[in-house]
């Protein structure tokens, strides 16, 4: 299938599924149903017969099978009852078997791949493309792990989800680099907007690859490393000294979120500082948000109450640069 046909045949989709099924959801659940949209993927929701609805958010996996099965498990013990699947990641189903229902998927940009069982639109339709890159520790693949739930208030918006995968990390800067051309492609296919997002390692390359030049109109950093937890580094200066040359390498053009979280094993010190540093002498338009209180680690914004907390406030600095509460006190 070419790339022209494949963003067709996802455009019809869309417009096929367009979410007649909300009529039916009742006030209680047409709220939860909208909490739901803005929770992370592999997602699914499920109706009670009583019409309450339950959701699972934040499964990993190829496909969202995880995610429907404790959706389905957690509704039927709850309820006491049979319970109906309604919805999966943004695919309201309107009575087909989830499987039946996979939507369309558009072609890789580059490296960056579609996120797997996502109604994408196609850079045409999208509001923008948002792309998720993943943490990343040796031995371990995390190509499936799901992203933070921060991605959800932007598709939530309209933006196609891709996903900057990478089994093996062994070329740093040739992932950057790989990493910009693939926004400069999506720039040239009609992407109106970028945004990169990331944890870890997919944040601390999400800013490389900005310190590159990609053109992209936002990113989001969240508790950025590459050089392991601090206990295991043998120059510490060198993470310092390598985190200072990204910071101070953006120009002006996107708008930048830094989060960094007290407690985190990966993070050496001074980063924060180091940022607001750089980005007040080079003009670079960010919030940071250091040691956000009740979160702690490197991992503290997996799973909703980071992004329920702070998922709208992000939402809004990176689409309009309204500085907005808790994000900014």
């Amino acid at each position: 299938m070419t790339i022209r046909a494949a963003i067709l045949a996802a455009a019809l989709a869309v417009a096929f599924a367009a979410y007649p099924a909300e009529a039916q959801l009742g006030p209680d659940a047409q709220r939860s149903y909208e909490a739901f949209q803005r929770l992370a993927p592999q997602r699914a929701f499920t109706l009670a017969a009583d019409g309450k609805g339950y959701w699972w958010t934040g499964a990993s996996g190829t496909d969202p099978g995880a995610a429907v099965a404790s959706a389905t498990k957690l509704c039927e013990e709850r309820s006491k009852g049979k319970c109906t699947l309604y919805a999966v990641n943004n695919v309201v189903l309107d009575g087909r078997d989830w499987m039946a229902a996979t939507p369309s998927t558009l072609p890789a940009i580059g490296r960056l791949k579609p996120a797997p069982y996502w109604m994408n639109k196609g850079p045409q339709a999208a509001a923008g493309l948002i792309v998720w890159s993943h943490g990343y520790m040796e031995g371990h693949d995390s190509t499936a792990s799901a992203p933070q739930g921060q991605v959800a208030y932007f598709t939530q918006q309209g933006y196609d989800l891709y996903r900057f995968d990478r089994q093996w990390i062994r070329d740093w800067p040739g992932d950057a680099t790989d990493l910009a051309m693939a926004v400069q492609q999506a720039k040239a296919m009609g992407y109106r907007r970028v945004i990169l997002a990331g944890q870890s390692a997919g944040a601390w390359v999400s800013l490389a690859a900005a310190a590159r030049g990609a053109p992209v109109d936002g990113v989001i950093s969240v508790s950025a490393a590459h050089h392991g937890q601090v206990k295991d580094m043998r120059d510490i200066s060198r993470a310092r000294s390598e985190w200072q040359q990204i910071v101070k390498a953006i120009r002006p053009g996107p708008r930048l979120v830094v989060v960094n979280f007290k407690d985190d094993t990966y993070d050496v010190g001074g980063r924060m500082d180091d940022a607001r540093t750089a980005f007040a002498a080079s003009g670079v338009d960010a919030v940071i948000l250091a040691d956000p209180a009740g979160f702690s680690g490197h991992g503290a914004a997996n799973g909703p109450a980071f992004p329920q907390k702070y998922g709208a406030c992000i939402n809004s600095f990176i689409e309009t640069g309204a500085r907005q509460a808790p994000c900014v006190p």
